[in-house]
């Protein structure tokens, strides 16, 4: 029989091996995106994916390639890489039917369409990011770290149990709870000048969301009176395009649920001016939620908050039509605030691509 010491160790290795098969994904996924100059003639328009025009000047998507179009030439030029086109063939796999994520450390790994998370019996960050919970890793933005390498390596010695957060936090707690005994603790200070914003939350890559699908969620969230409010509380967005676009849930002013579109546009549909219903602190507030995933101006989008629909409105809730939502990010996942920390206790985290009987 294995001895306590062996089985932590173990468990602890395979904690580590799933937050760097993902960073390692990501690596090659973006490995091939890096701007080269060209220039070439236009392409048809019925290839384009996307025209935007920012200050005057056009741009076109093409195939994951952003084209400055040059007024005086006619030519496109290249701007961007948005996204690589071929990541589908890159990170996926399908079997008989069912789809899997590569992993270049071992057995491909099954991609998700529902997963809950209560946070019953886990004390600590290691306990949560692993195949065992499905959560792969967390976000700890913040003046201390402020890049990505910086908290990842940060995140890296938490996990091996070499150091404690420094001032953002993402960890079980026993303070409050929902349902139960423990819920997820997120503190976030206010970003430093330069930052664009600060991050103290908790993600799943193994999620899989396509054109035309449902997908429901709930949470239960509790902001202590007297603590500043997270801009963003609950992410699903694609990692494969540039800055990872998504539908997002935001506090409008600080104020108001709503979802937020975020990409290009950075669409938001709010609740229905002058009936707002505002975002209580100090006590647990329930946020379900359904998306219908369309590229195009159909897309549903609902969201309730203690059993009240607040918003009930048609709209774009995909950036491309071959977009594949899979990260679920919940927690303090933007903070904007100057004066105050934030903090976010979220509890009972429900999604799924069938309805929720709540």
């Amino acid at each position: 029989m294995q001895s306590r010491y062996h089985r932590m160790r173990s468990l602890l290795l395979k904690t580590l091996v799933v937050s760097v098969v993902f960073v390692v994904i990501g690596m090659a996924a973006w490995s091939a995106l890096q701007p080269r100059p060209r220039q070439i003639d236009p392409i048809p328009e019925s290839e384009v994916e996307r025209t935007i025009v920012e200050k005057g000047t056009t741009y076109k998507l093409h195939k994951g390639s952003l084209y400055r179009v040059n007024a005086s030439s006619g030519k496109w030029e290249f701007a961007q890489q948005v996204y690589d086109p071929d990541f589908y063939a890159k990170n996926y796999i399908e079997r008989n039917g069912a789809i899997f994520r590569k992993n270049p450390d071992g057995e491909p790994l099954p991609v998700k369409r529902t997963f809950h998370e209560d946070f019953e019996g886990t004390k600590q960050l290691a306990d949560l990011i692993g195949l065992k919970r499905g959560w792969t890793t967390c976000e700890l933005q913040s003046p201390k770290t402020p890049t990505v390498n910086d908290y990842v390596k940060l995140r890296n010695r938490i996990l091996k149990g070499e150091a404690d957060f420094i001032d953002n936090r993402t960890e079980p707690s026993n303070e409050l709870s929902h349902g139960g005994k423990t819920a997820l603790k997120t503190v976030s200070v206010p970003p430093s000048r330069g930052m664009v914003t600060a991050k103290a939350s908790l993600s799943t890559e193994l999620m899989h969301f396509v054109k035309g699908d449902d997908v429901w969620m709930s949470l239960w969230c509790h902001v202590p009176t007297g603590s500043g409010i997270p801009f963003t509380v609950l992410d699903l967005e694609t990692t494969w395009i540039h800055q990872h676009p998504g539908m997002r849930i935001v506090f409008v002013d600080g104020k108001y649920a709503a979802f937020q579109m975020k990409g290009i546009d950075h669409t938001y549909y709010s609740q229905p001016k002058g009936k707002e219903v505002p975002f209580p602190t100090g006590r647990w507030v329930h946020l379900k939620s359904h998306l219908k995933l369309s590229e195009k101006e159909d897309g549903v989008i609902e969201l309730w908050q203690d059993g009240k629909k607040i918003i009930d409105a048609r709209g774009q809730t995909l950036v491309f039509a071959h977009t594949i939502y899979n990260s679920f990010e919940i927690g303090i996942s933007a903070y904007n605030g100057s004066d105050k920390p934030t903090t976010l206790f979220v509890d009972d985290v429900t999604i799924s691509n069938t309805s929720l009987n709540e």
